[in-house]
């Protein structure tokens, strides 16, 4: 509970930053310019997402695990992540830059947003690097000083994409998130640098074959997840984004899922340090204090989630005004998907138990991707009639269908590998 406290006044200095600045935001730029703006950095975190290719959950687990009994390995799961995200941070920054024309015109149909795909191909390759800093950070427990660094990095992307937006409009805040993307990997970097000297971590320790055995068991799965899941999502926003009045649709639709994963945001801290624990306790042999860490976890989650879900259906309009009186209209994709809210937080809780077994590939093969592509494939259908309102149902559907994959997986393959004397 103590690193759950010091977990969320992170989260409300990072993920609160996003969303008030999102606020501010689309009422300087306006519905159509505000969704140019949720397209662009919705590119931005979709080709993150893959090319850190589970880094961040492969260090919280393995940096856990390994203080226990085996600094060397923590340091060579460090060098091991720090390598990879560098390669293909930089390799996708660079993609992104020479494909910026062929980005612009063909996938989001707008010749006009070239010269700003080419400033966020810049935050690309901090958003990389932030993903295994933060991890690692996880693994090692030290919320405390999570929580610090994350009230600097928020403070500093509120302002810098405000004043950005306030200035310079659309291109501004463009900016503005890539230096707030800049300083957050410069942070995290330093915080990462003091910690692992804390805890007796070698600064550099030499690879071995058992490190290629955990890429392809733990990194090589959750990477190819990422890359199902994120695509995915990104496909749908673009399917959208193509539709008349594309752009005002995509800014109704995002804003619904920011509101979405506001309300995720507090599950999501306790899960975070649920799984850092979870994985201490794994290390260490303690079944009986696994399993009482886990049902906490879940049940906690489940009555907040039942509460926020219930607010927001009853105050889903004031809520969405507060992006401006133009997103009202919204109110219909947002109740779908705070309805998608309660499959996808047990899902996520039951998934902690896959990730402490290993069981990377089957939750790739019987969870990410049928999730994902029932996704891409229900919205393709409905999209070009419904637009953001087929894409909100599309997600709820997919994510009813993964909570009872996610169950099957736990049952039948993590439980018995981790529950003492029984399965589930």
């Amino acid at each position: 509970m103590s690193g759950f406290g010091w977990n969320f006044l992170s989260a409300v200095a990072l993920q609160g930053s996003v969303l008030l600045s999102s606020i501010i935001v689309a009422r300087l730029l306006g519905l159509v310019s505000f969704g140019a703006y949720s397209v662009l950095i919705t590119t931005v975190m979709t080709i993150a997402t893959v090319a850190q290719g589970g880094t961040g959950l492969l260090a919280t687990k393995f940096v856990g695990e390994g203080l226990a009994y085996d600094k060397t390995r923590v340091a060579r799961v460090l060098r091991l992540c720090r390598t990879f995200t560098l390669v293909t941070g930089g390799l996708s920054a660079i993609g992104v830059l020479l494909l910026s024309q062929s980005l612009a015109t063909g996938m989001l149909g707008r010749p006009d947003l070239e010269p700003l795909v080419r400033i966020i191909a810049v935050a690309i390759f901090f958003q990389v690097s932030v993903s295994y800093q933060y991890g690692a950070l996880q693994g090692f427990g030290v919320f405390k000083e999570l929580s610090r660094g994350g009230v600097i990095a928020g403070t500093a992307y509120i302002l810098l994409t405000v004043v950005g937006a306030w200035g310079w409009q659309l291109k501004g805040a463009l900016i503005g998130f890539a230096l707030a993307s800049a300083l957050r990997a410069a942070i995290f970097g330093v915080l990462l640098h003091r910690v692992r000297r804390a805890h007796g971590v070698p600064d550099r320790a030499e690879l071995d074959r058992t490190d290629v055995q955990m890429i392809w068991q733990f990194a090589l799965p959750t990477g190819l997840a990422g890359f199902i899941t994120m695509p995915c999502l990104w496909l749908v926003t673009i399917m959208v984004a193509r539709q008349p009045d594309g752009l005002a649709l995509v800014g109704i639709l995002l804003v619904a899922h920011q509101i979405r994963l506001a309300v995720l945001q507090l599950p999501s801290l306790l899960n975070v340090v649920s799984f850092s624990v979870l994985s201490r306790l794994k290390g260490e042999g303690q079944a009986s204090s696994f399993r009482s860490v886990f049902w906490s976890n879940l049940w906690l989650n489940l009555i907040f989630a039942s509460l926020a879900c219930a607010f927001l259906l009853l105050f889903s309009e004031p809520v969405l005004g507060l992006y401006g009186s133009e997103f009202t209209s919204g109110k219909w994709v947002l109740v779908l998907l705070v309805f998608s809210i309660v499959p996808e937080l047990l899902a996520t809780s039951f998934y902690q138990i896959i990730q402490s077994a290993g069981r990377m590939w089957h939750s790739l093969l019987i969870i990410a991707i049928p999730r994902d592509l029932l996704y891409l494939a229900l919205a393709s259908i409905f999209v070009s009639s419904y637009g953001a309102l087929a894409a909100a149902g599309s997600y709820l559907v997919a994510h009813t269908v993964g909570l009872f994959a996610t169950l099957l997986t736990t049952r039948l393959y993590a439980g018995k590998s981790i529950w003492t004397g029984g399965g589930l």
